[in-house]
């Protein structure tokens, strides 16, 4: 990931302060429950790993940004053009996926790997003082209660 986020096709475009809710220490939450819920639901760890640290990189605030999940993509775009990302297509159409619709509510997919990326994003609510709400994950591990209280822990919730 270093190479990555040190890349100047990344940085350029980081609005956010380094104490924003969405920034590194986010986005290292998110990577590791993703990689949790990966080890039990199969989802690739390239996409999810890569997820992480890309979903975020181009919000303009910590409130209402609707269209930061498509600037993502863009982003993405732009790293596998200048060759930081290598992927194959399928990787490629699941980050995508995943990047572009994971802040969207209505948002669905079939993909356990899509699913995965937006339930470690979800499972980081903590961090606002949001409760993730088991009905609106997709995969059964990123729904359990096991996560839901991993997740508060590792964001210092106490009850």
């Amino acid at each position: 990931m270093e190479k990555i986020i040190n890349s100047d096709i990344f940085k350029r475009g980081l609005i956010l302060p380094d104490n924003s809710l969405h920034k590194i220490d986010h986005w290292e939450r998110v990577e590791k429950y993703g990689l949790m819920i990966s080890d039990v639901c199969k989802a690739d760890k390239k996409v999810v790993s890569l997820f992480a640290y890309l979903h975020d990189a181009r919000r303009i605030n910590d409130s209402h940004d609707p269209e930061h999940g498509a600037r993502a993509a863009d982003l993405l775009t732009e790293l596998l053009k200048a060759k930081i990302i290598e992927l194959k297509n399928k990787q490629k159409n699941q980050l995508i996926e995943a990047l572009t619709w994971h802040n969207f509510v209505s948002a669905n997919s079939k993909d356990v790997t899509v699913q995965t990326c937006w339930d470690s994003d979800r499972l980081d609510l903590w961090r606002a003082q949001i409760e993730p709400d088991p009905k609106m994950m997709f995969t059964l591990f990123g729904s359990s209660k096991y996560m839901i209280n991993f997740a508060k822990h590792l964001n210092n919730i106490n009850e």
